[in-house]
């Protein structure tokens, strides 16, 4: 009887361990450079062409970054100087309604020959020729003429502000049109040098550069760090995406980045990171959204979506196609990017930065 028990504690003991283990995985040996070279020896040069491409990902995405930040800065700019055109025009208005007035009551007086002389701002210079301005700076009105005078020279200079804004918000939109093209063109190469390694020289260098990024992602974040813990796998198909640890940067209204940008191919297939159910919606910061409430409580956003593969409140199955890649929302006009969070408490939590998870899952 006693070691039917034995047996049958070991047995539960057993079923506990393998019911356990995928949660808590052993570290395995970290992959050293000089095993990625060695699995790349058959491909070297195509490693030293991927490597080079990653760079130069990195470095376009950065410029693609900068420039956004710099349109949102002028376009704002923009808006201000436009807002003081407007205030001055109103002002100006208001003067000259003001002046009107008091040409013809000095009229009605018959003090002013014609009070018409003065009824347009563009009469206003010949009107202070003449000997009837001393009369009207006499009763008053020189007050209202000198403030006609100041509006009209500020309202001047906002214009012409206003037109030298115009002109700048044009040069950086097509410095942010020309780091699109860059950043498509170095992702497509990225790629593209990716898929001519070799299967084993795929497999180290990806292992190998995922702990390097985590590594380098935890030492930032290690309070609030956000590698997955259970099931995850990319969002895309591995090797079809390009991103970079984009947290914290700066975004338009003075906001900072709350999740990954990772771009894709135009209309590219997004999958469910894990399993769960998903609520659709629409907004203009996000455009068309996914809100994926995994079955583990965690909830993960997806942004800027082309179109949708699935209907809201659907439960959906891990690696099940929901969506498609696209510009919708505030991204539209810049590259189709998949904006991509991760909310461990689930929706209306805090969001922590998705990269160092995405980099183990997607690399």
């Amino acid at each position: 009887m006693a070691a039917k028990r034995t047996l049958s504690r070991v047995t539960m003991l057993l079923i506990m361990i393998g019911l356990l283990a995928p949660m808590f995985p052993l570290a395995s040996e970290a992959v050293t450079k000089s095993q990625v070279d060695e699995a790349c020896s058959d491909s070297r040069a195509q490693l030293e062409e991927y490597r080079a491409a990653q760079s130069a990902f990195a470095a376009a995405a950065e410029e693609y970054e900068v420039a956004v930040i710099e349109v949102d800065r002028v376009e704002r700019k923009q808006e201000t100087v436009a807002g003081s055109v407007d205030t001055h025009s109103e002002e100006l208005d208001a003067i000259q309604a003001k002046i009107e007035e008091q040409a013809v009551e000095l009229y009605m007086r018959g003090g002013l020959s014609s009070p018409g002389i003065i009824f347009s701002a563009s009469t206003v210079d010949e009107y202070m020729t003449t000997s009837e301005f001393l009369t009207a700076a006499a009763t008053g009105g020189q007050e209202s003429i000198d403030e006609l005078i100041a509006t009209r020279t500020e309202l001047d200079r906002f214009n012409e502000q206003l037109g030298e804004t115009r002109v700048e918000l044009e040069e950086v939109e097509a410095a942010k049109l020309g780091a699109k093209d860059s950043q498509e063109t170095a992702m497509e190469a990225e790629q593209a040098a990716y898929a001519k390694l070799s299967g084993k020289c795929k497999e180290l260098a990806a292992k190998y550069d995922t702990e390097q990024q985590e590594l380098k992602a935890r030492a930032r974040q290690r309070a609030a760090g956000s590698v997955q813990v259970g099931s995850f796998i990319c969002p895309f198909t591995p090797a079809r995406t390009s991103f970079i640890n984009s947290w914290g940067y700066p975004r338009s209204g003075g906001r900072r980045h709350k999740g990954t940008d990772m771009f894709a191919a135009w209309d590219e297939p997004m999958y469910a990171v894990a399993a769960g159910r998903v609520i659709t919606g629409s907004s203009g910061l996000g455009g068309k959204t996914i809100w994926l409430i995994a079955n583990n409580g965690i909830g993960y956003y997806y942004a800027h979506l082309s179109g949708f593969n699935v209907s809201s409140g659907a439960s959906v199955g891990q690696g099940q196609t929901i969506g498609f890649n696209g510009d919708t929302g505030n991204a539209r006009g810049g590259s189709p990017h998949l904006h991509f969070e991760i909310h461990p408490g689930g929706r209306g939590s805090a969001a922590v930065n998705p990269y160092p998870t995405l980099a183990s899952a997607c690399r």
